[in-house]
């Protein structure tokens, strides 16, 4: 990443982390695709400096997170405090620490001399005065208790208004109609570990990380004379990819192995790759196509890389900051880069383009929230879920929004407190 100021104005760099994970039925939970083992354990603590971190499991897909960095601490917890005052503070702190999210990230080293924070500045105050709509609940589900949500994890609506869901535990395809009833799982068809990455017309195109292919799905069945090995380079690292209508785009992010995203021919084969520099964990997240944009996404920073979709090789990414990203886990993106703490929070797992607008999904206590940015990475609009309570842990996995008469529509697949697909609509004003 170039630091400074380039084309899409001044941003900020914040250290956070490349494995995000979250607790839900007291196991650890990935929020990447790239992995090729997984296991059941709890949440990890610290480890040693470059001691080799076991694969985690949920579900029974397979995740593999790489080595952990061992971090002193070189301040007091205090420096949280000090941004709220002593009594908010203190239980804002504590409430991002343990309530929030249960286990958070790890395999992260602060370098806190080359950031600037968004907690400390301009992005809170135009989170502050940025206007709120309500984003009204249309319907949820769970599946049928013949066919029930195990994992949903990745979500994209259909040509028609329907919805599809990939499910990383039941390793199949869900289709739902645009009210919600359950039309086909899609299981049996050799997935593993599937996550969509696009549509074209009618088909699906899904990536099956555990067994690193990409594979076209058409009324619910796979045809296999069309799918695309894609190996990644070494078993540890992450990979991301992206279908749009003309191209393939792989993400590959790793700490031993260099980071880049490449475009790829209809067989798979590279064509252009540009690097991505610095910590591997600053690109851990997905692909989108923004128009004419490709958007790389990081759920631990407040920022996004950019490029164009025919990138010629050698390529660097543009950074754009999103002026107004709020959370409840700035500050301790803040303690993070102090070396306060030594595992950095998931700030948001997902975002989807329409038009000129970026939605990202916002990662709150209990409730859904997402927020608006335009081309320049400035907050437009807060689209929050009514609630009278907060709802213990509350983890949102993915998003997609579809441009309708009536307004936006947005799907999101959670996995707890109970895994589900939930459809809201935003009419603006």
């Amino acid at each position: 990443m170039r630091s400074g100021r380039g084309r899409f104005g001044s941003f900020y760099e914040v250290h956070l982390c490349a494995a995000a994970r979250t607790r839900a039925g007291g196991h650890t939970h990935e929020l990447h695709h790239g992995a090729t083992s997984w296991a059941p354990r709890p949440c990890l603590r610290r480890r040693p400096v470059r001691e080799a971190v076991p694969p985690e499991t949920f579900g029974g897909v397979c995740v593999q997170s790489g080595p952990k960095f061992g971090v002193s601490s070189a301040r007091s917890p205090d420096t949280v405090v000090a941004f709220l005052g002593p009594r908010h503070g203190r239980a804002f702190l504590f409430l991002a620490l343990l309530g929030l999210t249960g286990c958070l990230p790890y395999s992260c080293q602060p370098q806190a001399t080359e950031a600037l924070y968004p907690s400390d500045s301009l992005s809170r105050r135009v989170a502050q005065r940025t206007p709120a709509d309500t984003l009204d609940s249309l319907w949820a589900t769970t599946g049928t208790q013949a066919h029930p949500l195990k994992h949903p994890r990745t979500v994209r609506f259909g040509p028609k208004g329907g919805l599809a869901v990939s499910d990383v535990e039941r390793n199949s395809l869900f289709r739902f109609g645009p009210e919600g009833r359950l039309r086909r799982e899609g299981a049996g068809q050799g997935f593993q570990t599937p996550y969509l990455i696009g549509t074209r017309g009618d088909t699906l195109v899904v990536f099956n990380a555990g067994s690193n292919r990409v594979d076209f799905v058409v009324d619910g069945a796979r045809v296999a004379a069309r799918s695309v090995p894609y190996e990644r380079p070494a078993a540890e690292t992450l990979v991301y990819m992206l279908a749009t209508d003309t191209s393939l785009y792989a993400k590959v992010v790793g700490q031993e192995t260099d980071s880049f995203i490449a475009r790829l021919d209809e067989d798979g084969t590279p064509t252009a790759r540009a690097p991505l520099q610095g910590p591997y964990w600053r690109y851990a997240g997905f692909l989108r196509a923004w128009g004419d944009t490709l958007v790389s996404l990081s759920g631990f920073r407040p920022v996004v890389d950019v490029l164009p979709p025919a990138f010629r090789d050698g390529t660097a990414p543009d950074s754009l900051a999103l002026v107004g990203f709020d959370s409840p886990m700035l500050e301790r993106s803040y303690a993070f880069g102090q070396g306060d703490v030594t595992e950095a929070p998931l700030l948001t797992p997902a975002a989807a383009p329409v038009g000129d607008t970026l939605f990202v999904l916002n990662l709150r206590p209990g409730w859904v929230q997402v927020d608006a940015y335009d081309r320049r990475g400035r907050l437009q609009r807060r689209l929050v879920e009514p609630r009278e309570s907060t709802r213990p842990n509350f983890y949102p996995l993915d998003l997609d929004v579809r441009r309708t008469a009536e307004g936006y529509r947005f799907a999101i697949t959670l996995r707890s407190p109970e895994p589900r697909l939930e459809v809201f609509r935003w009419r603006p004003e």
